[in-house]
């Protein structure tokens, strides 16, 4: 989305328009539920989760005294990984870097099955990289966002995102290889 047409829908939505806000909301939804579904792996939850993403979204642009928002998605996905940390401090358990998001979509069903045996290879994968690369390369490739993005949901800084996920995809495409 244009960063101008972003900043008119936020003035809108500020001004109480839900239809500005339902723009954001079809755009990204699909992003962020995959996102929270890969964490989380309950269809259920990653639903509720990415709903409440939202719900937070909308009343934080509504108060006056927030502070302006330069990237919508970058600040969605922030607020979508803040409650999946928050999901899990409460609750104690262990995220699974198997799982596969699985969204409804009206492509064709062989196509699908080949995406996920992709995504389980690589994710299999992934899974062997460490922790600091997996983040930032998921973000990039299953997400695709930019390094600036990941740089602003990750609080680091762009370089750094940019050198881990460089690093990261180095190393997964060598085991990758070496699968062959």
């Amino acid at each position: 989305m244009f960063k101008i047409f972003e900043k008119i829908l936020i003035q809108q939505i500020k001004k109480g328009d839900e239809q500005a806000f339902a723009q954001f909301y079809n755009t990204y939804k699909t992003k962020i539920y995959s996102f929270i579904y890969f964490k989380v792996s309950s269809g259920e939850k990653a639903q509720d989760l990415t709903d409440e993403v939202f719900m937070k979204a909308f009343q934080y642009l509504k108060d006056d005294e927030a502070h302006e928002i330069e990237n919508f998605q970058a600040f969605v996905f922030k607020t979508a990984r803040n409650l999946v940390i928050d999901f899990y401090r409460t609750r104690k358990q262990n995220v699974s870097l198997d799982a596969i998001s699985e969204i409804a979509s009206k492509e064709d069903i062989s196509k699908k099955i080949d995406d996920k045996l992709k995504i389980e290879i690589i994710n299999k994968y992934l899974s062997t990289l460490k922790p600091e690369y997996i983040k930032v390369v998921k973000l990039h490739l299953f997400d695709e966002l930019s390094f600036k993005e990941i740089a602003e949901i990750t609080g680091d800084s762009e370089g750094s995102v940019r050198m881990r996920a460089h690093r990261g995809m180095v190393q997964l495409k060598k085991r990758l290889k070496e699968r062959d």
